[in-house]
């Protein structure tokens, strides 16, 4: 839930471009926002404040997933652990752009993303090699 809250905050212009919005309409309304604050394409204090709203309650989804990814078979670990780290940086790079989300996009550089991809593919690797399929969440490693 967290992963799609972030894409939706992110592609608010995108979204308005194909005549959609995808953030709740009753978040909005908490803050005075209405579709046609958003169709016109000016981030207004009430529009900054709705998504920074909607951020908070990503990283709030986001921080109660994190127990629920050790859970996982440890061959999984790794790249959901990615993907979260950089979900979360998709809101960051939001606020980085003062949430200029009608004419910009936020993104997570190539880098960024090679930098936690990477290292994350190598764990699934090693753990796929340690712990057999059979073995639901790592408990009884195959090899030593």
């Amino acid at each position: 839930m967290a992963f799609q809250l972030a894409n939706f905050v992110r592609d608010v212009g995108e979204d308005l471009d194909r005549g959609r919005v995808y953030l709740p309409m009753e978040d909005l309304a908490r803050f005075g926002v209405t579709r046609a604050d958003l169709e016109n394409r000016v981030v207004t204090p009430a529009i900054r404040d709705a998504l920074a709203f909607q951020i908070a309650r990503v990283r709030a989804l986001e921080e109660s997933s994190r127990s629920g990814i050790d859970l996982l078979h440890p061959s999984s670990r790794p790249c959901i652990e990615a993907a979260r780290i950089l979900y979360c940086g998709i809101v960051d790079a939001v606020e980085a752009i003062d949430y200029e989300v009608f004419d910009k996009r936020a993104t997570v550089s190539t880098l960024r993303r090679l930098a936690v991809a990477l290292p994350a593919w190598r764990q699934a690797r090693r753990a796929r090699r340690t712990y057999g399929p059979g073995h639901p969440h790592g408990l009884h490693p195959t090899s030593p």
